[in-house]
């Protein structure tokens, strides 16, 4: 009986898979759904005990600092999650989400720019055709205070929730359904999660209809959702088109005054369609 020689080629071993063929947690953008279920519950309840609760528990001259507080729920809720099922080795993957290297170049901005041309349009729109007069003195005082609002919105006033929605919920959702399912979903749940700010005085919510607002949340949800596949699971590109998209809204709103009308919705919706048409409903999710 002959004995094979230990480095006979024609011998299958198994192996382990190269560094190279280990899928980046950072770079991830369709998971299994596990701790799906436990990231929606603390982050609606840390923002709705904020918007909710704190106003009616410690008095305050304003309720913007828990509208502040409130908003950072999805990103307690994802490092939260993390850490129990990943331990601080996933808390790290989900933060490295931030990182700017290679991560689909100038795409993901190009994509996430038919948002704000299609918001800028809602204010441009009414002024050219004279149904609305510009007021130019706001305007010129609301563009010079814009780098600071960018900053400002990038860091706790939406953009802070890109951790949350985008990189802890999208791939869990995107790993369960369609791509195109899986974000009307998360903009449905984005917009419910909103819902105490429409009865909390001061916010651009209290001023718009709860059942457009979810369609626009929709339409946006699918635009950065093609933002953050097209990044390769970059966390940092839809939260600069979040602050963007928030930016340009504010400044729409001092040209028309009004938060979002049913013809935002239209255009935002158009700039939905025409990714989800494009893309066949992959929205940059690319096949395993």
């Amino acid at each position: 009986m002959l004995v094979p020689m230990i480095n006979d080629p024609s011998i299958q071993r198994p192996h382990s898979p190269s560094p190279a063929q280990t899928p980046d947690p950072a770079r991830t953008t369709a998971v299994h759904p596990h701790g799906l279920t436990a990231f929606l519950v603390i982050a609606f309840a840390f923002s709705w005990t904020a918007w909710w609760a704190a106003p009616h528990v410690i008095a305050a001259d304003s309720t913007m600092p828990f509208v502040v507080a409130g908003g950072f729920g999805p990103m307690v809720a994802a490092v939260v999650v993390t850490a129990a099922t990943q331990g601080w080795a996933g808390v790290r993957a989900l933060f490295r989400r931030y990182s700017i290297g290679r991560r689909g170049g100038p795409v993901p901005y190009l994509i996430g720019s038919l948002a704000l041309v299609a918001i800028a349009a809602t204010a441009a729109l009414p002024v050219y055709t004279g149904s609305v007069q510009l007021d130019e003195a706001g305007l010129r005082a609301a563009l010079v205070t814009v780098p600071v609002q960018f900053l400002v919105i990038a860091l706790a006033g939406g953009g802070n929730e890109e951790l949350g929605w985008r990189g802890f919920a999208q791939p869990r959702l995107q790993g369960a359904l369609s791509p195109l399912g899986a974000n009307v979903v998360l903009g449905i749940i984005w917009a419910v999660w909103h819902a105490p700010l429409f009865v909390l005085a001061g916010t651009i919510q209290s001023q718009m209809s709860f059942p457009a607002y979810t369609v626009l949340c929709v339409g946006l949800t699918i635009v950065l959702a093609h933002v953050f596949n097209s990044a390769r699971g970059g966390v940092l590109a839809a939260v600069l088109v979040h602050a963007g998209v928030n930016v340009v809204s504010g400044l729409k709103a001092v040209v028309v005054h009004d938060p979002a009308g049913i013809t935002e919705v239209a255009l935002v919706l158009l700039a939905a369609g025409v990714l989800v048409l494009a893309t066949r409903g992959r929205l940059g999710l690319h096949s395993a």
